[in-house]
């Protein structure tokens, strides 16, 4: 389960014994386990009964923190965090656990990695939750959207207009933290009027230098190679880090190439671009970027913005300008197929 939908639904799920928390996403990873507090002691004003417990901690010592009482409530909630070498140590301890576990406390393991073929995993996936917490792919985020939407709702007690969040997203990426920060700085910003709307995302979220990119993209992808070029250099002459701007150019030019894939599997335009998240207004221009770029430049996108973050990282001996000008004029290219 992503961790997106366990902190939709938390609140309505059953406590389980057993939680393994894992990923790399640092904001994702303090939400869940603070879900599962919650769910473990409702409604509760005294400090929950949390014991944390590190990497290097014993098996022994975690097991007997389990199996004490709680002194006051029903519950003991056992965290034992950055635990990959922990569950190294003890997999096969850990999988008998699994068969009987404390009828009072919960163990949570918090791990970057977690194999879903492993013995263990299957054990918790029977008895307990997985809970994902990793970024999503630009192909589901459209989930994302929906998420901050609720979010904004619950938390900031504001509308977050489908437009404004799909903005939203554009211009931060993916990274679910931050997206949250700029909702919650939104929220302050529309004060009594209770809705966010895409004008006040422009306004406020650093508009700018985003949307200069996708002019940067919009230009190169229609074949306006000169005009692309001199953007790109108002971009790096303003001080814009190359890695940056890459990274921006990639989380469009990645929903670009997921909705030709769609486009080649007889989906229609309207509905590849739905599905790729892409923002209603620009499904026309989709279908002039993808007529230009030709189904095979489309296909290769995700392997050749691959190589240009390798060259940026020290791959090519050329300047990172070089890099970029080279990315743009390719996609500026008329097309060969």
């Amino acid at each position: 389960m992503h961790a997106l939908e366990w902190l939709r639904d938390s609140g309505r799920q059953p406590i389980r014994p057993m939680y393994a928390v894992y990923g790399a996403d640092s904001y994702l990873i303090r939400e869940s386990i603070a879900a599962i507090v919650r769910l473990a002691f409702p409604g509760t004003e005294d400090e929950p009964s949390v014991s944390r417990f590190g990497a290097q901690s014993r098996l022994a010592d975690v097991r007997d923190e389990l199996f004490t009482l709680p002194f006051f409530g029903k519950r003991r909630l056992v965290v034992v965090d950055e635990a990959d070498s922990f569950v190294t140590k003890y997999r096969r301890e850990l999988e008998a656990y699994t068969e009987r576990p404390s009828t009072t406390g919960i163990l949570v393991l918090q791990v970057k990695q977690w194999t879903a073929t492993t013995n263990l995993a299957k054990c918790v996936e029977k008895m307990g939750v997985a809970i994902e917490c990793n970024p999503l792919p630009v192909k589901q985020s459209a989930k994302l959207v929906s998420w901050l939407s609720q979010y904004a709702k619950t938390r900031c007690g504001v509308l977050l207009d489908p437009p404004a969040a799909n903005l939203l997203v554009d211009l931060v990426g993916p990274e679910i933290g931050i997206l949250t920060a700029e909702i919650e700085k939104l929220s302050v910003y529309v004060g009594e009027a209770k809705r966010i709307e895409r004008a006040d995302v422009s306004r406020m979220v650093g508009a700018g230098r985003v949307e200069t990119v996708w002019k940067v993209l919009d230009a190169a992808a229609i074949g306006q190679s000169r005009t692309a070029l001199e953007l790109l250099d108002d971009l790096l002459a303003a001080g814009e880090a190359p890695v940056g701007l890459l990274a921006a150019m990639t989380f469009s030019l990645l929903k670009i190439h997921h909705a030709g894939h769609l486009r080649r599997a007889r989906i229609s335009l309207d509905e590849a671009c739905r599905t790729a998240g892409i923002y209603p207004g620009a499904v026309t221009q989709t279908g002039e970027q993808h007529a230009h770029l030709g189904p095979r430049r489309v296909d290769a996108l995700p392997a050749t913005l691959l190589r240009a973050d390798l060259d940026l990282k020290g791959g090519s001996s050329a300047e990172p300008r070089l890099v970029l000008e080279r990315l743009v004029a390719g996609l500026s290219l008329p097309r060969s197929d």
